[in-house]
């Protein structure tokens, strides 16, 4: 919950984060979700940009989210956009200890 309060920057009522911490359970609770920490952030990050962009109704984000986490945050994904994945959660926390 709290990853997605912080990726949100309180742009979206706790109602709405709690709506999409249970669609981000389930997605991430799939046993083909790569299990790592870089994986969980972008998929967040994904999730509430596509409830900012108007998709609200919950079976339909559901849908939505579950597909695009099955076809770029499963565990056999290549190692090129792992490595992608990675590469940009390790600069969000930098970021994140030392703002600029």
């Amino acid at each position: 919950m709290e990853r997605l309060h912080r990726l949100a920057n309180s742009a979206l009522l706790p109602v709405e984060i709690q709506a999409l911490k249970g669609i981000f359970d389930f997605v991430v609770g799939q046993p083909w979700f790569d299990p790592n920490d870089y994986s969980a952030e972008g998929f967040a990050v994904r999730l509430i940009a596509l409830y900012r962009y108007g998709v609200t109704d919950p079976p339909h984000l559901k849908t939505i989210a579950l597909f695009w986490a099955l076809k770029d945050f499963s565990c056999d994904m290549k190692d090129d956009q792992r490595a992608k994945l990675k590469a940009n959660y390790e600069v969000c926390q930098s970021l994140a200890r030392n703002p600029l």
